[in-house]
C-alpha cells in the first residue's frame, strides 16, 4: 500500500481590499501587513485602483526570489458581491504568477470572523448591522442570515428605506434608541456617506436617537482573525 509523503511549503500571503482615495484605509491596510509579518512576507493591492493583476504578478516574483513556493491570497471583502464572485476570481485568472496562486474565501464568510463579528456587535451593543449592499440579489439574504446570527436588524446602504425600516421596526417594538455597526472596512467615503445619512434620519426621527460605530478598525483582535485565517491555510502539500 502506497504511503503519502507530506512536503512542507513556504508561502507568502497577498491581502486584496478594494480601495479608497481616503488615506485612512490605504493606512490600515499598510499596518495590517505589518503586523503579519510574523507569517512571512505579506502584500497588498486593491481592486479599484490599480492592475490587480500586475501588482500580485509583482508580488509573486519578489515571493519566489525569497523562497516561496505559493501565495495564498485573503479577499478583505465583506459581502458576497461582484467584486467576489466576478472581479476577483477574473483578476486573478490572468494573473500571470511565476507561483501557484490559492483564493481563499472572502473575509466576511470566514467562520472566525463571523465569531469575532458576533462578539463585537455584542461588545458595543448595537442594535442594527449596516453593511454597503450589492447588485447581486442573492447578497440580501445572506447578510439577513448574517444579521440573525448576531441578533441584530439589517439594513443596507445601498436599499432604498432599508435603514429607515429598521430604525421604524425598533421604534414599533418600543425602543427609543438605536446603535448602529458599520459593516465597512477601515472608513473612508462610505462612512462619510453614512454620517450624512444618519444626521437626515435623527431629523426625521427626532424622539429616537441614533448612534454609530462607524466601521471595523484594525485592532489586534481583528489581527488575531487574520493570523488565525491564515495560520489554517496547509503548510505541507502531498508528494506522489
Amino acid at each position: 500500500m502506497a504511503i503519502a509523503l507530506f512536503c512542507p511549503i513556504m508561502m507568502a500571503y497577498f491581502l486584496i481590499s478594494h480601495g479608497s482615495p481616503a488615506p485612512e484605509p490605504q493606512a490600515a491596510m499598510a499596518f495590517l501587513c505589518q503586523q503579519l509579518t510574523r507569517l512571512g512576507m505579506v502584500g497588498w493591492g486593491t481592486l479599484e485602483e490599480e492592475p490587480l493583476p500586475n501588482k500580485i504578478q509583482e508580488f509573486s516574483g519578489q515571493a519566489q526570489r525569497q523562497g516561496a513556493q505559493r501565495v495564498v491570497i485573503l479577499p478583505l471583502f465583506l459581502l458576497p458581491g461582484n467584486h467576489v464572485v466576478v472581479d476577483l476570481p477574473q483578476a486573478i485568472a490572468s494573473t500571470e504568477s511565476p507561483l501557484p496562486l490559492e483564493l481563499l474565501t472572502f473575509l466576511g464568510g470566514q467562520p472566525p470572523f463571523q465569531a469575532w463579528l458576533r462578539q463585537a456587535i455584542a461588545d458595543a451593543a448595537a442594535d442594527i448591522l449596516l453593511g454597503h449592499g450589492s447588485r447581486r440579489p442573492e447578497v440580501h439574504p445572506w447578510f439577513e442570515e448574517l444579521c440573525q446570527t448576531c441578533g441584530v436588524r439589517p439594513a443596507l446602504l445601498t436599499e432604498v428605506g432599508s435603514l429607515d425600516h429598521a430604525l421604524e421596526t425598533r421604534m414599533a417594538q418600543g425602543y427609543t434608541s438605536s446603535k448602529i455597526y458599520g459593516y465597512f472596512l477601515f472608513g473612508g467615503k462610505t462612512v462619510d456617506q453614512v454620517h450624512s445619512q444618519l444626521a437626515t434620519l435623527q431629523v426625521r426621527y427626532p424622539h429616537h436617537a441614533v448612534s454609530l460605530v462607524p466601521a471595523i478598525q484594525p485592532t489586534s483582535a481583528l489581527i488575531n482573525v487574520l493570523q488565525d485565517i491564515l495560520q489554517a491555510v496547509p503548510l505541507v502539500e502531498p508528494v506522489a
